[in-house]
């Protein structure tokens, strides 16, 4: 057997006696590093200061009985295994939050969610009365010349446009009821003028369309009354407070409402008992401190994908007007949010107008930036949209349901939810319409730049904070050989009325904090996070892989296996005895 230098080594060792059946355990040497020596036949362990020594760790030397082993440190204590819980804790905490911060929306998650209208919420009270208080401007069209046209002076009727007459909306839901996740109201407005916005003043006098007498012949055309019923109302109408086909009114009466024997003369006749919600007759009679339909919408409490989808008009899932299931969809929104999982550049929304009955596509066109260097999303509303089946086969459903027939292209008839009236919506002053509706009426000149209509959506909170809508109110004369009184009219004239603006041209001082945070703060603290998780993440990962590598370098001994009947020579070192 080889000789072991080791001054290391304890110089007095107990000998194993002959005949001694047991087994001996050499103690550690000095400083507990080293080498010892061992009978091969003795179970190896208990060796002082070391924690972890078997013959599973031996690796054979090649050598018939002799081999070798390591003998490692004490086992680890409270301390160390404390710190290795808090750093594993801290790696599985700080790799979930970099999953959730690096490739989720946390953030504007949690944003999106405090946004949901729930009841006694802040959201609620934003939403029931918004401080948003858009701006209405009214252009309207003055017929200059009825009365050369009337003694055959001239041929064609002019239009002369004046204003804007400038309105702030403020908006409040009422009648508010929740049902799960749905939120049944109506709508009340009220209309300021503002005369510092104003071109002109309230009591400017003009000459439009007695719409009011067009409405009831033209509703007594369509309803077939007999010829006697027709001579009836005809005399009844001659007696009314406004009986010529144009009539002179100062701006304010005209569009908020002036007294008219006409309609009341026109109720025995006709089928307006039920419908008529107001008691003077005004172009925005209806729209001023009186209540709308009913709409349902989604609160996004279980869903935030559908936020302030309106789902039911008057408890109906479905509108009754048009002659196909997508026309007659309420799958859309009232414009001022959608939900930030429909802003995709490629999708279509869809904006509800109730006064159009129906629904409007908005289609993306570009980003854009306002103020603090915020980038919107743009929506415009297609230049397509009003046009005839012919260009527009989309449009065929919004055609008369029973002759099919279709105005002309620019114009869409919603005749159906005006009780009646033959009333027509199209672009201002007919923009991208049939040329021969400007020829009818001169004086139009459309403007693209000045009569458009979209909105501008934050990408990630879903909020409309600029846009603008502009569509013109037409009025079309249907005529009857009883009624004198429109002899000089030609039929199926589109007689253009009026045409709104409505838009948003300063937001409030909370809702621009609201976007500002949206769009930078929540960035911040994400981004933030998202640092702060991967430092902690690489951090804990090379402490924990440390706290492994030291503790299997804690070396206590190395062991050698001395085979029965071998003599270990040297003075200082023990005999080992053989059986």
């Amino acid at each position: 057997m080889d000789q072991v230098n080791n001054d290391k080594m304890i110089p007095s060792v107990p000998m194993l006696p002959k005949g001694n059946e047991e087994k001996l355990v050499i103690i550690a040497p000095h400083n507990g590093v080293g080498k010892i020596l061992i009978r091969e036949d003795t179970m190896v362990g208990n060796i002082q200061g070391c924690a972890t020594c078997g013959r599973g760790q031996f690796t054979c030397s090649g050598v018939k009985n002799q081999w070798s082993a390591l003998c490692w440190g004490k086992q680890s204590g409270k301390k160390y295994y404390t710190s290795l819980v808090i750093l594993t804790a801290t790696f599985v905490l700080s790799l979930i939050g970099t999953i959730c911060f690096c490739f989720t929306n946390t953030i504007n998650d949690a944003v999106l969610s405090s946004m949901v209208i729930r009841n006694n919420s802040i959201a609620y009270s934003i939403w029931q009365h918004p401080n948003v208080q858009p701006l209405m401007k009214v252009r309207l069209f003055n017929y200059t010349n009825w009365d050369r046209v009337r003694l055959g002076l001239d041929e064609r009727l002019h239009v002369q446009e004046v204003g804007p007459y400038a309105y702030s909306q403020d908006l409040e839901r009422v009648n508010v009821n929740f049902q799960n996740d749905r939120i049944t109201f109506q709508e009340r407005s009220h209309f300021k003028f503002l005369p510092d916005r104003t071109v002109g003043a309230q009591f400017d006098q003009i000459y439009v369309p007695n719409l009011p007498l067009l409405g009831v012949i033209s509703k007594t055309v369509s309803m077939n009354i007999n010829t006697l019923m027709q001579f009836s109302l005809n005399s009844g109408l001659q007696w009314s407070d406004h009986p010529e086909a144009f009539v002179k009114l100062p701006v304010h009466r005209f569009l908020w409402g002036y007294d008219d024997s006409i309609i009341n003369t026109a109720k025995p006749f006709l089928s307006f008992v039920g419908q008529w919600k107001f008691e003077k007759f005004g172009l925005l009679a209806s729209k001023n401190g009186t209540l709308s339909e009913k709409f349902t919408i989604n609160s996004g409490e279980n869903d935030k994908d559908r936020m302030n989808i309106l789902e039911k008009v008057d408890g109906e899932e479905h509108l009754p007007y048009w002659s196909s299931p997508e026309c007659n969809s309420l799958e859309s929104s009232d414009g001022s949010i959608f939900p930030p999982s429909l802003l995709d550049r490629k999708q279509t929304l869809h904006v509800f107008y109730p006064q159009l009955c129906r629904r409007l596509p908005f289609i993306y066109e570009k980003d854009v930036e306002i103020a603090d260097g915020i980038h919107l999303l743009r929506y415009r509303m297609p230049k397509n949209v009003f046009d005839d089946p012919a260009n527009n086969p989309a449009n065929q459903c919004y055609c008369e349901i029973d002759t099919g027939t279709c105005p002309p292209r620019g114009v869409i008839n919603i005749t159906d939810c005006t009780m009646g009236a033959p009333a027509l919506v199209s672009f201002p002053h007919f923009h991208l319409g049939d040329p021969r509706l400007r020829e009818e009426v001169t004086g139009l000149q459309p403007d693209p730049v000045l009569h458009d209509s979209y909105i501008d959506f934050h990408p990630t909170l879903g909020i409309a904070l600029n846009g603008k809508s502009s569509l013109q109110i037409n009025i079309q004369v249907k005529k009857s050989s009883t009624f004198t009184v429109l002899k000089d009219l030609d039929e199926g004239l589109i007689l253009p009325v009026a045409w709104i603006e409505m838009g948003i041209e300063e937001l409030p001082e909370s809702l621009r904090s609201l976007v500002y945070h949206g769009t930078y703060s929540t960035a911040a603290v994400q981004l933030g996070l998202s640092v702060f998780c991967i430092i902690a993440l690489i951090i804990s990962g090379i402490c924990l892989f440390f706290m492994f590598e030291g503790r299997k370098q804690k070396l206590c001994a190395t062991v050698r296996v001395v085979g029965v009947g071998t003599e270990l020579k040297g003075q200082t070192q023990p005999t080992v005895p053989s059986k």
